[in-house]
């Protein structure tokens, strides 16, 4: 019992002692104790993995494994040593001539130069050594004297002549195994030495004899292994000599027997000695079982046997190279546990940084872990891109490793630990300049010249800016999109929302300071980057994407830092002619550099402003509105209009007169071919695609362009619109085009064909946007009932949900820019007063106020059988969310409910993310919600996915997935429940369940269950019995409430039927009665005749609608014991206040019960006819399950009563136990 725990450090210390010796000649025993002990460990871990988990001493498997781990890592680092620093012997019995040497050299194995100190020559090589280092000085110089290399070529020369085989036949060649026997006679003189010296300390003839006893069993061992490859040496010989030793020999004799070598000689020869023990020769197998454990059904053993092959790892990376442990370290990525995922990203996170060169090799393995669902995980597999990307800046994979590191910045549900990492790798990457000047990372510039300064070399900061710029353009020609790179520059600049309460808070500002003053150069390379990309492209198709990489990359800066892009702009503006050889991808170029040029417009001077708008820019982007698709359009417009109504604009400045007489030319086209077809799907193409365009451009007109004198009044007449039929009368003062635009996009919305409607409600939109009074004037004309309408066609519909969306987010931007505000001071009839006290726009909130009128009716759209209807009222719904524009505790089960919506997961993602959100801010919310979630859930199901392909219904609260060879059985609310709070905290657990359990209780308003509801509570069961329980006190507590309702209704109904049927009033369900023997018939149909049935079939039928109530509560309550493995006293002893159990949490479900159903044929027809064969069943089987519940009931709590001991008087009692509770409860409720 508790594993020998106090053995545990004195097993610890001994190895780690044992370690420290093993390379000292007086503690040659060192190796055959770490080989024995090592022998068992592998064995006990090995065993320890096909015994049951309740028989493993957890705390002895980690120390076993901990020091098996020590002794494998220290053996892999006595093979790489000697395989780095090999100790060369002579392979040859003819003695080589010892060349003369041209010049003095010194071989001292010390490593230092020739100091000006005493050195010793040696007779031989005539190699100098250092006498301090050998042990001599000018009083003790021997007449001849040899270095460690000669004594040991002279000495095995010397020893094969006397021990080499007679029958060898003249062979010359020595082995390993001749060498060895050479070596040990070498520490057997120096340890005899050691033995006979006064000073020598008592283990050394204790060693002296442990070396011979081991030698001569080795020689027998190799004597008898015939099958093995043998040496020069005669075995015989050796042996003989070796015993002839064991009587210590006086000191003259062990001096004339073998040379003697220096203390460094003598632990060179200890070295490779070891190198060639068996403990080192068993290395495989060491490591083999290290991979077999990495591999085992038990994930502690896993995660142990990782930890301790790192160890191994850090001792010699190149066994990473080897394919069966990359191919088992690769399997680890991938498995079930987190702790052991997370050892294994550890474990290669050392690899690779340690060996750069071979990172490649697990570079797709790291990114899918940078998405893993451990939290631990996904920040340890940061930590390591940002310790490869922070070393080596132009890492080839550096793109990708980016783009998932700022897609997991930008995720709402991420860690902050994991968030703050990622901002910091790309804070010092890329915008702190004092990290480039110093150096930090291994990244090798070649100098080049500086564009801006010719004849000038580029600074290292310069050099590193530019590959930093690189660097961004690649994450963007991977991403496919800025958006992740403009929200990471907007934070590094602006701050990420975090607060100003963290602990953080100065670093980040000095995040954000860093950031600005290195944007300017940041900027600078980009466009750098780009005319260099200008001088040497081909002109390829191909081009076009690393052109709008850059172009891209250049509009994250012009959203964050517009004024940096200023003095670039004639650089930009020759892109929007349209042809820059990437005809594939020409409307995203004009659409980019026209979003750049908008944005920087309001920072122009008011001579850059003449220069370019009298040039050739405002034709530039006319010409785009009449070439380019609407996204192009859009932009381009916007462009034209900024320029327009730029401060420093004149009056009739030429790019306004432009924007009006292209606002004419499509007026007029509009409202001459309004009245040709009221359906424009049966015209030519061409004239389609001009509507399209006349469209497009004019609601683009009417959104960005601003008049002056156009404000609205506070009661706008809906029928002051009118189409102006003389184009001589339109003019942009006064909302005149813009008034009249609208009535004719009103007229184009009633058309008949769907695409006609969708491009004029998005014209209609512009209108909108830029006048918010205008949307109380279409609210009382009906059009935005009717395109939310029921009748509306579906595109109709989400057309009109987008351009809601666009509304909100223009009014928020509106707002947080500040527009707002100037637009009420240019209002020259607002009263001071009203500027001071009055809201700063009071038509922001109008939008809002007319979409929360409707909200029912957007509530109601998340029943659309169209999934793309669906996505879009979710992603609506959302913004009036964090507007607040919608109540969360109405709004919460619709998104509930849409968790079931099993066919689009990008709309259960949405709403999740939606319902994660505001679990946050109001953590009681989804229990007190769960209720109304669950009903809409249900009710979401039946309306969308009413019957599967056979015409079955399909309503199921359960999904299923496959997990590798097993299949998963989840419910919709599995993911709510584990991203949110709710999983972690009990009491909200226990709320979420009480309240779906309440639907099973009896309404105090009616004697009987609406047969109606009957499928709500089978779906509600399913999820009962399915969700994500983690401890066992949830399935338990579920148990216990399930029991007070079936032992008080349950029985209620069972004396009904009794008084129904005439049975027997006192025990009315002791046995099976008649009923039940018919119903249990597997042939033929039920007679209700036989048994008086056919009057009584309204009231049976009911009952048996009754009894449905109770039946999945009965059926539940067996499902969860099976799966959950709970025993009946276990049952007794729960009650809903104790604390949970630590041994009790962390509970699966078990993999081989099947899915829990309870869905049964309905009792009664349309006709309200009853079925008497699905009647019958429920009758039975009501019975049956209602009698097992009585028996084990009445089980447990005489098995409760008889191990329980009496109460002392004076003794408290349990909660719960009350004289009058305990009279008033069912003999089938626990007593607790």
């Amino acid at each position: 019992e508790g594993g020998a725990s106090e053995f545990r450090p004195i097993l610890s210390n001994l190895i780690d002692d044992l370690l420290l010796v093993r390379y000292l000649i007086e503690f040659p025993a060192a190796e055959m104790l770490l080989l024995s002990i090592s022998h068992r460990l592998g064995s006990d871990l090995l065993r320890a993995s096909s015994i049951s988990k309740s028989q493993v001493e957890a705390t002895y498997l980690a120390t076993a494994m901990d020091a098996f781990g020590k002794i494998t890592s220290a053996v892999a680092g006595t093979l790489q040593q000697n395989r780095e620093n090999p100790f060369k012997l002579p392979d040859s019995m003819n003695p080589g001539e010892s060349p003369e040497p041209k010049e003095e050299v010194n071989r001292c194995f010390c490593g230092r130069g020739n100091l000006d100190t005493f050195m010793v020559d040696c007779d031989r090589c005539h190699s100098w050594f250092h006498g301090s280092c050998i042990g001599i000085t000018k009083d003790t110089v021997p007449d001849m004297w040899f270095c460690d290399a000669c004594t040991l070529q002279t000495t095995i020369l010397n020893q094969a002549k006397v021990f080499v085989r007679s029958s060898n036949g003249g062979s010359k060649v020595l082995t390993s195994k001749d060498h060895n026997h050479v070596l040990r006679q070498f520490l057997l003189s120096y340890l005899s030495r050691t033995a006979q010296s006064s000073s020598s300390p008592p283990q050394a003839d204790r060693a002296r004899e442990f070396l011979i006893a081991t030698w001569v069993k080795d020689l027998t061992l190799e004597k008898n292994n015939i099958s093995g490859k043998a040496g020069a040496f005669d075995l015989g010989l050796v042996r003989s000599h070796a015993i002839a030793q064991w009587l210590p020999p006086n000191l003259d004799q062990n001096h004339r027997s073998t040379s003697s070598l220096t203390d460094d000689g003598n632990q060179r020869i200890m070295s490779s000695l070891v190198a060639s023990s068996e403990l080192s020769t068993s290395f495989p197998r060491l490591l083999g079982v290290l991979l077999r454990l990495m591999g085992d059904k038990m994930p502690s053993l896993r995660k142990l046997s990782l930890k301790a092959f790192l160890q191994v790892v850090n001792v010699d990376p190149t066994l990473m190279t080897q394919p069966s442990v990359r191919k088992e370290v690769s399997r680890c990525f991938h498995d079930g546990a987190i702790s052991v995922r997370e050892a294994a990203v550890s474990l290669v996170g050392d690899y690779v940084i340690h060996s750069p060169h071979l990172v490649a090799v697990f570079h797709a393995p790291l990114l899918e872990r940078m998405v893993d669902k451990g939290i631990s995980v996904r920040k340890r597999a940061v930590k390591i891109f940002r310790d490869i990307l922070l070393s080596n800046p132009s890492y080839g994979g550096r793109a990708t490793a980016m783009h998932c590191m700022l897609q997991r910045a930008d995720d709402r549900k991420e860690d902050d630990g994991v968030r703050d990492l990622v901002h910091e790798t790309f804070h010092t990457l890329w915008f702190n300049g004092k990290a480039f000047e110093m150096g930090k990372s291994s990244l090798s510039l070649i100098p080049s010249e500086d564009p801006n300064s010719p004849g000038k070399t580029m600074t290292k900061a310069q050099l590193y800016c530019r590959e930093a710029a690189k660097a961004m353009v690649e994450v963007v020609k991977v991403s496919g999109s800025s958006e992740f790179l403009t929200s990471l520059v907007k934070g590094l600049l602006f701050g990420f929302n975090e607060g100003d309460k963290d602990k953080k808070t100065a670093e980040r500002k000095r995040r954000q300071e860093d950031s600005r003053n290195q944007c300017n150069t940041l900027v600078l390379s980009l466009v750098e980057l780009l005319l260099s990309f200008e001088e040497t492209r081909a002109h390829k198709e191909e081009d076009g994407k690393e052109l709008v990489a850059l172009l891209s990359t250049l509009s994250v800066f012009s959203q964050s830092y517009p004024e940096l892009l200023v003095p670039h702009i004639d650089t930009l503006v020759p892109y929007l002619k349209g042809d820059n050889g990437a005809k594939k991808y020409e409307t995203v170029i004009v659409s980019t550099v026209s979003c750049i040029v908008s944005l920087s417009s309001s920072h122009f001077s008011s001579a850059e402003l003449a220069r370019l708008t009298g040039g050739e820019l405002p034709t530039d982007l006319v010409n785009i509105a009449y070439k380019f698709p609407p996204s192009a359009v859009s932009s381009a417009v916007e462009a034209l209009a900024m320029l327009a109504n730029h401060p420093d604009a004149s009056a009739g400045n030429i790019q306004e007169k432009k924007l009006f007489t292209m606002a004419v030319a499509f007026y007029s086209y509009l409202l001459k071919n309004k009245d040709k077809t009221n359906d424009f799907s049966t015209m030519k193409k061409s004239m389609r695609d001009n509507v399209r365009r006349a469209l497009s451009v004019l609601g683009s007109i009417c959104r960005f362009y601003e008049c002056h004198d156009g404000f609205d009044s506070h009661n706008l007449d809906p029928n002051g619109f009118s189409v102006i039929s003389d184009v001589k009368q339109l003019h942009f003062s006064g909302n005149v085009l813009s008034s009249a635009c609208f009535a004719l996009f009103k007229e184009y919305l009633d058309k008949e064909d769907e695409q006609t409607k969708c491009l004029a409600l998005r014209a209609m939109n512009g209108v909108f946007i830029s006048r918010p009074r205008v949307v109380l004037a279409a609210e009382q004309l009906g059009i935005i009932t009717s395109v939310i309408s029921e009748a509306a066609p579906p595109s109709v519909q989400i057309e009109s949900l987008r351009c809601w969306r666009d509304i909100l987010l223009a009014e928020e931007q509106r707002i947080e820019s500040g527009a707002a505000k100037e637009k009420m001071r240019a209002q020259k009839n607002i009263s001071l007063s009203k500027r001071i006290s009055g809201d700063q726009d009071g038509d922001s909130c109008i939008s809002g106020s007319v979409l929360t009128k409707h909200s029912d009716r957007l509530y109601e759209l998340t029943l659309s059988k169209d999934e793309k209807v669906r996505q879009m009222i979710i992603d609506l719904i959302g913004h009036l969310l964090r507007q607040g524009l919608i109540n969360p505790m109405a709004t919460v089960p619709y998104l509930l409910a849409v968790q079931g919506d099993v066919k689009s997961p990008a709309t259960r993602s949405l709403a999740l993310k939606l319902l994660i959100n505001e679990g946050e801010k109001r953590p009681d919310m989804l229990r007190q919600r769960i209720c109304a979630g669950l009903k809409q859930a249900f009710f979401f199901q039946k309306e969308v996915y009413p019957h599967d392909a056979n015409g079955v219904p399909r309503v199921t609260a359960l999904l299923s997935r496959n997990e590798g060879p097993k299949v998963v059985t989840d419910t919709i609310f599995d993911a709510v429940i584990k991203e949110s709070a709710i999983r972690n905290k009990r009491a909200q657990r226990q709320g979420l369940l009480k309240g779906i359990i309440s639907l099973f209780e009896k309404d105090p308003d009616s004697e009987h269950t609406d047969a109606d509801q009957l499928p709500l509570l089978a779906f509600a069961s399913e999820i009962l019995a399915h969700l994500p329980y983690t401890a066992l006190n949830d399935p338990l507590f579920i148990v216990y409430h399930s029991s007070s309702i079936t032992a008080l209704d349950g029985q209620s109904i069972i004396n009904q039927f009794a008084e129904l049927l005439g049975g027997d009033l006192c025990d009315p369900n002791s046995e099976e009665d008649d009923i039940e023997q018919a119903a249990n018939k597997k042939k033929g149909n039920f007679d209700p005749n036989e048994f008086a049935l056919q009057s009584k079939s309204a009231e049976f039928g009911q009952l048996c609608v009754n009894a449905c109530r109770i039946l999945p509560l009965l059926q539940l309550k067996i499902f969860l014991r099976k799966a959950y493995n709970i025993s009946e006293q276990r049952m007794t002893e729960y009650v809903p206040s104790e604390k949970e159990r630590i041994h009790e949490k962390g509970v699966s479900i078990c993999d081989t019960i099947p899915a829990f159903s309870c869905i049964k044929d309905p009792i009664f027809d349309g006709q309200h006819n009853i079925n008497w064969n699905s009647a019958a069943k429920v009758y039975a089987s009501f019975r049956v399950l209602m009698r097992d519940s009585e028996v084990e009931d009445l089980h447990v709590d005489t098995e409760a009563s008889t191990k329980s001991p009496k109460k002392k008087s004076g003794q408290k009692r349990k909660r719960g136990d009350s004289e009058d509770a305990l009279a008033q409860a069912s003999p089938k409720v626990s007593p607790e």
